[in-house]
C-alpha cells in the first residue's frame, strides 16, 4: 500500500494503516466485543497489510467488554501481529487489559499504555 490511506470502517471499530507501517485500531465507545467483531478486526488487519505481520496499536480505552471467544480469536491470529500496544486510559480498561495479558498470554509482545504517543514510539521498533 504505497501511500494510500485506506480506512476500514465497521459498526464497532475503525482501522487504518499508518505510513510508518503501524496498524491503528480504534474501538467504538462502550462496545461489547464478541467473536464476530474479533474476526472482522483480524480480517480487516489482514486486508490492510496483505496478510503480513505488522505492529498493532489498539485504542481500547472505552470498550465495555470483550468475551472469551473474542480474546481467543485475537490470540489465534498472532500470525498477523509483530507486537501489540493497548491504550487503556481508564481503570476499567486497564483492568481488562491486564486480564487479557494474564489469561490469554498472547504470543506477540504486548504492552499497555496510557497514551498513543508512547505506544507508537514503542511499536516503531517493530515496524518494517
Amino acid at each position: 500500500m504505497s501511500g494510500e490511506s485506506t480506512e476500514i470502517v465497521h459498526a464497532k471499530f475503525r482501522m487504518w494503516l499508518r505510513p510508518d507501517g503501524i496498524v491503528y485500531l480504534v474501538w467504538g465507545s462502550g462496545v461489547a466485543i464478541g467473536l464476530e467483531d474479533a474476526v472482522a478486526a483480524t480480517s480487516a488487519m489482514a486486508e490492510l497489510t496483505g496478510g503480513k505481520r505488522a505492529p498493532l496499536l489498539v485504542d481500547a480505552h472505552d470498550i465495555l467488554t470483550q468475551d472469551r471467544s473474542a480474546r481467543l480469536e485475537f490470540v489465534r491470529r498472532h500470525d498477523l501481529v509483530a507486537a501489540v500496544a493497548l491504550i487503556v486510559g481508564t481503570p476499567v480498561s486497564r483492568l481488562m487489559g491486564n486480564f487479557y495479558l494474564s489469561v490469554s498470554k498472547p504470543a506477540a509482545s504486548t504492552r499497555l499504555f496510557d497514551d498513543d504517543a508512547s505506544a507508537i514510539a514503542w511499536l516503531q521498533g517493530f515496524a518494517g
